[in-house]
């Protein structure tokens, strides 16, 4: 009876041990990803522009393309990305749940459509992302589909709204919870 209990004890050892290497793994890309995309600049090769510059990413020539890749397809909201992965992979770790990452994926993919959408329609006018401005070219296909009929029906209250579903999904993302946020305040 004691080699069972013993057998089981260490196959939950190890099993919550890989779950804490994977959370580790998610926070370790996140923060890289993060980095990646601050030290993000117009002017490094990327997909289109493929020249023998000087890389001025921190990560190099990888998180060069990296951040292109992600400012490319969905503009100024893969910002908060970074952060949904790092908060996720913490999760991970704590609460030792392996698959909150598919939840996360979820919602994070629900909040970048949501973005890409709100950049592109709203704040069209590019700073640094000249080939696709704001909302990449996720946003530009989704504001010639049939949302761009309902966005202009009422500009102001759509404004709001993704404003509120990219908060409301970003924070479902990261495991936001009312009550601890309130015992922390408290």
């Amino acid at each position: 009876m004691e080699i069972k209990k013993l057998a089981n004890n260490a196959l939950i050892f190890g099993v919550n041990r890989f779950i804490e290497i994977f959370g580790v793994c998610i926070v370790v890309i996140g923060v890289l990803l993060l980095i990646s995309l601050i030290s993000f600049s117009p002017d490094d090769p990327n997909f289109i522009f493929p020249e023998n510059t000087q890389i001025k990413n921190l990560l190099g020539y990888r998180g060069s393309f990296s951040a292109d890749l992600f400012f490319q397809s969905f503009g100024l909201i893969s910002l908060l990305l970074p952060f949904s992965l790092i908060l996720t992979g913490t999760n991970i770790i704590l609460n030792k749940k392996i698959f909150l990452v598919i939840e996360s994926n979820f919602f994070s993919i629900l909040y970048l459509f949501c973005g890409s959408l709100f950049f592109s329609v709203f704040y069209k006018d590019a700073f640094v992302l000249y080939i696709n401005g704001n909302g990449g070219f996720v946003g530009k296909y989704l504001e010639t589909s049939f949302l761009n009929s309902l966005i202009s029906f009422n500009l102001q209250a759509t404004y709001y709204l993704l404003i509120f579903l990219i908060i409301v999904f970003f924070l479902i993302t990261i495991q936001f919870k009312l009550k601890v946020f309130y015992k922390i305040i408290k």
